[in-house]
């Protein structure tokens, strides 16, 4: 039976890292203490003039095409809410800049912090249907370049980053089940309307809908794949908030042994966030080969999605 796996896994981040004295020396009335409290977050990468979505997703692809060949790449996958360009779609772009070959398949995807699982999903069933080999899936965003200094629901939290995944085919497949979900009636709760500069989002409803929604669309998956919670072996959650993923850890009843964070020092990476995490996870050792794991990616949209995939050995 034809599965497919991922391969590889590199990330690139801004130069310039943003500390919690940064945020109150341009903003003294604020409640650093308080803030830290909810967000757990130390510090983010904040792009500059001259890094953006295509500059950080160069980094990190040709990191992860110094280990595998750039022409066995079939399919490309571009997950990004902030491309340099209105039109035309940033995988265009990076298919030329990158030097791929001109047959590949090469699309983006308009989505944020379920982007990851989302491409995973379209990566696995390209692959599956025989319709490539090898592809890449580029998750990037840049939503610093939107947040104000003075933008107290965004700028504690969101991070700038680039993570390239190379996945492959396999002779059995270690990417289960997925599930999905879309709530567009709270479209405006985390929002960059076309007049704007500044990304607005409502925390607490955005909070909300994550603690709701997330825990249903585990169980959901676990009852689609037949096994239990106690029978996973981690989990990586989408790097939302310490308040978020607190919650959803103590919705869920998870064991804290088996939860992987790195928000504290690289703030909340949209659609980079998940594969991240897992090259860190990785590096750190704390993934084991044949580990179950479930990925969870939820927010703007309101968007969420889960999977159940089988660690193997990254390259």
């Amino acid at each position: 039976m034809i599965g497919a796996k991922i391969k590889s896994i590199e990330f690139s981040l801004p130069k310039k890292k943003e500390n919690l004295k940064e945020l109150l020396k341009d903003n003294p009335l604020w409640d650093i203490k308080k803030i830290f409290k909810t967000t757990g977050i130390k510090n983010r990468y904040i792009s500059n003039e001259n890094e953006d979505v295509i500059s950080l997703s160069l980094k990190s692809a040709k990191k992860v095409l110094k280990k595998f060949p750039k022409n066995k790449i079939d399919f490309l996958i571009f997950v990004t809410q902030t491309s340099n360009y209105k039109l035309p779609s940033a995988s265009c772009v990076m298919q030329n800049l990158l030097g791929l070959k001109t047959d590949i398949k090469a699309f983006d995807i308009n989505m944020g912090c379920s982007g990851f699982i989302y491409a995973l999903y379209l990566a696995n069933n390209i692959i599956k249907n025989k319709e490539g080999k090898n592809g890449l899936i580029i998750c990037s965003d840049v939503y610093t370049k939107f947040i104000k200094k003075n933008n107290r629901s965004c700028r504690p939290i969101f991070s700038d980053a680039s993570c390239s995944v190379i996945i492959s085919k396999a002779k059995s497949n270690s990417i289960d089940n997925f599930v999905f979900g879309t709530d567009g009636s709270g479209f405006q709760d985390l929002i960059l309307k076309n007049q704007s500069d500044d990304i607005f989002m409502n925390g607490s409803r955005v909070a909300l809908f994550s603690i709701k929604r997330v825990p249903q669309s585990i169980r959901d998956l676990l009852k689609k794949c037949k096994i239990k919670i106690n029978q996973v072996d981690k989990f990586v959650f989408h790097q939302a908030s310490k308040f978020v993923l607190n919650k959803l850890y103590e919705v869920l009843n998870i064991d804290r042994k088996k939860i992987f964070e790195n928000y504290m020092n690289y703030g909340n990476t949209v659609s980079a966030s998940i594969p991240i995490a897992l090259k860190m996870a990785n590096n750190k050792k704390f993934l084991k080969i044949n580990d179950k794991l479930v990925l969870t990616g939820f927010g703007v949209g309101l968007s969420w999605g889960s999977v159940l995939l089988k660690w193997k050995k990254i390259i």
